[in-house]
């Protein structure tokens, strides 16, 4: 009788996804160093001109202009201290406002895993309670704003709960070597109620609260 064939070794679970703010009051901010890195592996991979495809940030100096703590809310999403993603949040109105979202090539196994861990939290991280009153939500709804040939990102975030709700003629620019070009851009929103079903979350080691 053949004996049974050895069973594979089981697979090492993936290291913890750890999601770090830049904003001061972070236990470990993310500094400029590490930005200054994330932007050379932008660079590296090919990445800088999609992501920032109105060609305003060209160098490690801009984005981290474009990401200080007093414009924006940036959060460097880390694996094993292995960057993964960089998320950031500007143009606040209300409890609303824009998000950009980045997936390093080293985070596409995780992507998205990664991206709604990331919806999940800013869109649950409660503020500060007020006297008498039950603690409102940080932010009710995150906007996105997409050039339209962007397809694989329109898929991407469609999977993580945010829903088309414009599309805007000549809303965004495409900066290339060959010159600047207009094209559409299409409006999505991601509320609480539009999140995926998902199990909970587990508890992200090092998470503040959104400043």
């Amino acid at each position: 009788m053949a004996s049974p064939a050895p069973l594979p070794p089981a697979s090492s679970p993936l290291p913890p996804l750890v999601l770090r703010s830049r904003h001061p009051s972070h236990p470990a901010p993310v500094t400029d160093a590490e930005l200054d890195r994330v932007w050379s592996t932008l660079s590296d991979d090919g990445l800088a001109p999609v992501v920032f495809h109105d060609g305003g940030v060209q160098s490690a100096a801009d984005l981290r202009g474009l990401l200080a703590p007093q414009r924006a809310w940036c959060y460097l999403v880390q694996a094993a201290e292995t960057p993964l993603a960089l998320c950031w949040l500007d143009g606040f109105t209300g409890r609303a406002a824009r998000i950009h979202f980045c997936v390093l090539r080293a985070g596409l196994p995780r992507a998205q895993e990664i991206g709604r861990m990331v919806v999940r939290f800013l869109l649950t991280a409660p503020a500060a309670p007020a006297s008498g009153h039950p603690a409102p939500y940080r932010l009710d709804t995150l906007v996105g704003l997409t050039p339209a040939p962007y397809r694989h990102a329109l898929d991407f975030v469609a999977r993580l709960g945010f829903r088309r709700a414009a599309v805007i003629p000549g809303g965004a620019v495409l900066a290339r070597p060959a010159g600047r070009r207009v094209c559409n851009a299409v409006l999505t929103l991601c509320t609480r109620p539009d999140l995926p079903d998902l199990p909970d979350i587990p508890d992200i080691p090092d998470i503040p609260s959104p400043r």
